[in-house]
């Protein structure tokens, strides 16, 4: 039961197994329309992309005739991410690709987030459809009946409703603290997609946890055994030891939180279950990441804008370890999917259609 609580694949895993849905009965995974028309600037653009992403799958090994079919494959997604997600997207896509690749030689002893290149395409490519329908094809006349739809169709557990729902606290947190709004959602996204699955008692078991170890922290001044299995709380799943590391970064960056600054378990604990608060201080803790990957003072408030953050702070957020190693693995993979989605969900134009604002 703390494996189902605490880790969205497990509760994803107990759900399959436990719904045990026929195949005939599963709804029809969304299709990839053809790309727009190429152009002469999409072409040129791509060329610098397919050489580095030649040059990983000759260092592979990869034999002739593969290579031209990945290399088709690897044209088709970037055709398809310059459609859906633009030109910045596009090229983080295709770096994402190229790393990824790079961390399935064997002799690199790195983590993965797939086997083959293959796979990592075709996932890809599963993606960009997932993408497609929910901007183009699911329905768009309120949140509620999007948030079903995406839910029903997506390739991974997803929490749009959560997110739909924190809408205004995510852009308020954003704007506040200069750190991309798809970023911010596309973590809560994958925090929270594990609480809807295993018929619900991964969100119920971590929700109980969470408010034990809050209440033992109140009452005796630290959660105890209690706070070993709630380690992370609220929306962003933050540790509380984290959140009392933000004061300097956010005075810096002109935030307050509206109440005075944690300075115990406690009060983190608290505070971190307020939607705003957990979403500006764990911005604050990826603005920290960011600054130490750009080589700049732990305080900067120079925005980071790189569609490589898509990836990156996902990434940071999860698994320091293997996001400073330059790793791979399925949490960031996805997050990075989601968050390019997400920036297009949570444009005004869309969030005013959507009821969200």
């Amino acid at each position: 039961m703390i494996l189902v609580a605490f880790s969205p694949s497990v509760a994803w895993l107990a759900t399959q197994r436990l719904d045990a849905v026929s195949a005939s009965g599963q709804l029809d995974a969304p299709q990839l329309p053809p790309p727009s028309a190429l152009t002469l600037d999409v072409t040129r653009d791509y060329v610098k992309f397919a050489a580095r992403y030649e040059r990983v799958l000759n260092d592979s090994k990869v034999s002739s005739r593969r290579r031209v079919r990945l290399l088709e494959a690897h044209f088709d997604v970037y055709r398809h991410a310059h459609d859906l997600f633009g030109a910045a997207q596009a090229s983080a896509t295709m770096r994402l690709l190229e790393v990824e690749t790079r961390n399935q030689t064997p002799a690199l002893g790195r983590r993965s987030a797939f086997s083959s290149p293959e796979a990592a395409l075709a996932d890809a490519s599963r993606w960009l459809a997932f993408a497609h329908f929910t901007l183009h094809e699911a329905p768009r006349s309120d949140s509620e009946r999007l948030a079903r739809a995406m839910t029903a169709h997506s390739p991974v557990p997803m929490a749009p409703d959560v997110v739909f729902e924190n809408a205004r606290w995510i852009q308020r947190a954003a704007n506040a603290t200069r750190f991309p709004a798809a970023v911010l959602a596309a973590i809560v996204d994958t925090e929270q997609g594990g609480d809807t699955v295993a018929y619900g008692l991964s969100g119920t078991l971590r929700k109980a946890a969470d408010t034990i170890a809050l209440r033992t922290s109140q009452i005796y001044g630290s959660s105890g055994v209690s706070g070993e299995v709630s380690q992370t709380v609220g929306l962003t799943q933050m540790s509380w030891q984290d959140a009392l590391g933000q004061e300097a970064r956010l005075s810096a960056l002109g935030v307050t939180l509206g109440v005075p600054f944690p300075q115990n378990e406690a009060d983190a604990r608290s505070l971190l279950m307020r939607p705003y608060a957990n979403l500006v201080l764990s911005a604050s803790r990826l603005i920290g990441y960011m600054n130490y990957v750009a080589g700049i003072g732990p305080n900067s408030a120079v925005p980071h804008e790189d569609a490589w953050l898509y990836f990156l702070a996902p990434g940071w957020h999860n698994n320091p370890a293997l996001a400073s190693s330059g790793q791979t693995w399925p949490y960031a993979w996805n997050a990075f999917f989601k968050a390019c989605l997400y920036q297009r969900l949570l444009d005004t134009r869309r969030m005013t259609a959507l009821g969200l604002l």
